[in-house]
């Protein structure tokens, strides 16, 4: 066990998927409940793992603040959409580190983007509707060195399923 991360088990799991090929999938799902204006209620569905079902009852709640007609009491989706973006990637990032013997003291990743709300709001057809750039920047306290952040970070970027699904093309279809 290294930074929390149980390293045993991360191979046996591994191990696991090389052989059973059905064992590899995970399915995910939600439901959305609006809740008046512009706000939002998230259930979460159980989550498939393989063969086994993971029990899940998470619930939050989705909002705007004042500027975009809601009261900034809740995350918007952006702020949703770059944290699960940054928790994808930090765990890629803390396992990463753990696989190579690296003990960490503190990491911190910060996501930016911006929103040309002319495009969400279709004022202007030529304005992007959705980010057209995310920053992001990791700050490392650890025993590790840059060379080894910067490798680590490059596999994150390959192979971070949330960072992917940003960042290549995924196929939306509308079920009837």
């Amino acid at each position: 066990m290294l930074n929390g991360i149980n390293l045993e088990g991360l191979q046996e799991y591994t191990d696991l998927i090389g052989k059973e090929e059905q064992e590899a999938y995970s399915s995910y799902g939600i439901t959305a409940q609006w809740q008046g204006g512009v706000n939002t209620k998230i259930t979460t569905h159980n989550q498939k793992v393989g063969s086994n079902v993971v029990q899940k009852d998470f619930s939050f709640e989705i909002g705007e603040p004042n500027e975009l007609l809601g009261d900034n009491s809740r995350p918007t989706p952006q702020d949703y959409l770059l944290g699960g973006l940054a928790g994808c990637m930090m765990v890629g990032f803390v396992a990463g580190a753990s696989s190579k013997g690296i003990k960490l003291n503190e990491v911190k990743l910060h996501i930016t983007g911006n929103l040309d709300l002319r495009g969400f709001l279709n004022v202007n057809p030529q304005s992007p509707v959705g980010f057209d750039t995310i920053e992001f920047s990791f700050n490392v306290d650890g025993d590790g060195t840059q060379e080894q952040y910067n490798e680590i970070i490059s596999n994150v970027r390959q192979f971070s399923p949330n960072y992917r699904t940003i960042t290549d093309k995924v196929n939306m279809k509308l079920r009837s």
